[in-house]
């Protein structure tokens, strides 16, 4: 059902950096019965309101993906992420002192040598594409910002200076519902492609130039 080998296909890395104490992210990758599963969740609420919702958010989207059926993998994706906001929505309201955490959610499924993803958020998914040495974004923030580049409003440049850049509109944990959004389509990924997972810890900090400077100058996962 796979295409990824675990063991030299795939890296999974969370770093503190250089501006924060302590991270708020959590991340899991698994075999499961209905794919090859990676999941990226980046936590808000304060210390441990945002570990927690992001630990949860991540725990629950892998039991359900293990759990559930897929005939539909959007649908799939969809319902792991509303079962995750449920968690969260559910654990801030019976523990008070996390109350107001959430946390944004992507996930990726490798099945039958295609992949599907969907996300809530600002963190993202991108593709590299290696006979084109291209990086694609597969995923549109679900943020302030990114509503006022698609008005015509802001340009991507100044929205990286942005006061608002770290507002989103959308994440697990904050309401009792959720809208994710699936992709339409899977990508059907060739030999040496890349797919990459990220915070806004990361795509944040770097621009998408150098993402793709280092995607393109090396075919070690663990070097990148």
């Amino acid at each position: 059902m796979g295409i990824v080998n675990f063991e030299i296909d795939v890296c999974a890395l969370s770093d503190v950096g250089m501006v924060r104490t302590h991270n708020e992210d959590y991340n899991k990758i698994a075999k499961t019965r209905n794919g090859d599963l990676f999941v990226v969740c980046d936590g808000m609420g304060g210390h441990a309101g945002g570990a927690t919702a992001s630990k949860i958010g991540v725990d629950s989207i892998c039991r359900y993906i293990e759990t559930n059926e897929c005939t539909i993998p959007q649908q799939l994706l969809t319902g792991a992420l509303e079962y995750a906001n449920s968690q969260i929505f559910n654990e801030s309201r019976a523990n008070p002192q996390l109350k107001g955490m959430g946390t944004t959610a992507c996930i990726v499924l490798v099945r039958d040598g295609k992949v599907w993803y969907a996300h809530v958020g600002d963190s993202r998914i991108y593709y590299y594409n290696a006979s084109h040495q291209g990086l694609y974004r597969l995923t549109k923030d679900h943020s302030v910002v990114q509503s006022m580049i698609d008005q015509g409003l802001i340009s991507e440049e100044e929205a990286q200076h942005h006061p608002d850049k770290n507002k989103i509109r959308k994440s697990l944990g904050i309401k009792d519902t959720v809208e994710p959004e699936p992709c339409q389509m899977p990508l059907t990924p060739a030999d040496g492609d890349m797919i990459m997972i990220c915070s806004d810890g990361l795509s944040g900090m770097i621009s998408e130039d150098d993402i793709l400077e280092v995607l393109s100058t090396t075919s070690d996962i663990n070097e990148a």
